[in-house]
């Protein structure tokens, strides 16, 4: 649904209060609007959502289905912005400035905001968001003026958003996300199976777990859009954090903070020393530290968590090897040994999955730590989907499959 078309603030604040009140003539007392005014405004949340959202009886109006769903959705995209605003610096609790201003944000605001503070150029910005370059700059300062604070500053590249300012459209952002979100669950109860499922997935992280769960999930929901992004750890952390995507699948970390992301280990794998089929290093049954350091190693970056079991490896040789080559490509780190005597770590799963028709061994050295554990992770305090409830299911389905089995080929 294009934001066009998407149900304003101002009329989803009339829904909400028909929703509590369950009664047209006392919301339209608490908004201060005539009672044809409120039908007016719910008939046209009705015709963008898609459906009835009330059932009208002689002792008041109730929610439906649909409008019950709408009503959890539009509750927490209001508590969202309330907080938002509140964290922003302006007064929170009822009477507060973050909540009078609540009271009159609306969305081509909020839209503006975000385009400039996504961190592109002002043009690019209204190219984005389909608007133009004057309806983008009156957007913004009339939020500015709402808040009664700056939210912007030229700079040599133009507007910017001054940095709380970003954070601030983070979370208005992922606020506005919510009556999308609605808007799926409620076709979803309709039997309408679709939605978008927006994955991150680290390189290293594994095909062989995502690749079966795409598959299956796009039978239980045959009119999703899936759109995957791989990426390092970093890159992902951020998409995840802006709202950009809802999950990421790949190595879990440490340094997370729970209060932000939610993460959930899947299984772990042992981390194997690899090189080419016929490297010299295959002619020995057992390897030493020592044996290692004449060669020349692929590590991940040093930012990575793999790269700490590597840095631990090289700590216990007396001549610690060069990795001058960092790569997180499967297909490309298979190549580059293919072609060399260069060695790396990839996990016994991965190794399985890209051994390249056997031009790749494991060789024989003793279990190295710290082993690898793949998870997934999500925002924390998000509400999900049908459609994302069900791609969990399926995903630690598929994880305790592989977790339980020697090799991929069994958890096929």
């Amino acid at each position: 649904m294009s934001d066009g078309s998407m149900p304003s603030i101002r009329h989803l604040r009339v829904f909400a209060m028909v929703a509590e009140l369950q009664s047209v003539r006392k919301a339209a007392e608490a908004v201060f609007l005539s009672q044809p005014a409120v039908t007016q405004a719910i008939a046209k949340v009705e015709s963008q959502i898609g459906a009835v959202l009330f059932e009208r009886r002689s002792s008041g109006t109730y929610l439906s289905e649909s409008g019950t769903i709408l009503a959890s959705r539009t509750r927490r995209m209001f508590a969202q912005i309330e907080d938002a605003l509140a964290e922003f610096g302006l007064q929170g609790g009822k009477g507060g400035a973050a909540d009078s201003v609540a009271q009159r944000i609306t969305r081509s605001q909020i839209r503006g905001f975000m385009a400039i503070a996504s961190g592109v150029s002002f043009a690019e910005a209204a190219e984005n968001f389909h608007i133009s370059q004057v309806s983008l700059y009156r957007a913004a300062r009339d939020l500015e003026r709402t808040l009664g604070c700056t939210l912007f500053h030229n700079s040599v590249s133009g507007i910017t958003a001054v940095p709380a300012g970003i954070e601030l459209a983070r979370k208005l952002s992922l606020a506005m996300k919510e009556v999308e979100w609605a808007i799926e669950e409620i076709k979803a109860a309709e039997g309408k199976l679709g939605g978008e499922l927006r994955i991150g997935a680290m390189p290293l992280a594994g095909s062989f777990l995502l690749g079966p769960v795409l598959n299956q999930i796009t039978t239980y929901f045959p009119r999703a859009h899936v759109n995957v992004r791989t990426g390092g750890c970093a890159h992902l952390s951020r998409a995840l954090h802006m709202g950009e995507i809802d999950f990421v699948v790949g190595l879990n970390r440490s340094s997370v903070n729970p209060a932000e992301i939610e993460q959930e280990a899947l299984f772990s794998s042992p981390y194997v020393l690899v090189a080419r089929r016929d490297h010299p290093l295959t002619k020995k049954s057992k390897l030493t530290p020592a044996d290692l350091e004449d060669y020349d190693w692929i590590a991940p970056s040093h930012s990575a968590v793999r790269r700490t079991a590597l840095d631990q490896l090289f700590a216990s040789m007396k001549n610690p090897p060069t990795a001058n080559i960092e790569a997180y490509s499967l297909s490309t780190m298979r190549t580059l040994m293919d072609e060399s005597d260069r060695l790396t770590l990839l996990t016994k799963f991965e190794f399985e999955c890209e051994r390249g028709g056997g031009a790749l061994t494991i060789l024989p050295f003793a279990p190295i730590e710290p082993a690898h554990t793949t998870g997934v992770a999500w925002r924390a305090k998000w509400t999900p989907t049908l459609l994302h409830l069900k791609f969990l299911d399926l995903l630690r389905a598929r994880a305790t499959k592989i977790a339980n089995t020697e090799s991929l080929v069994q958890a096929a």
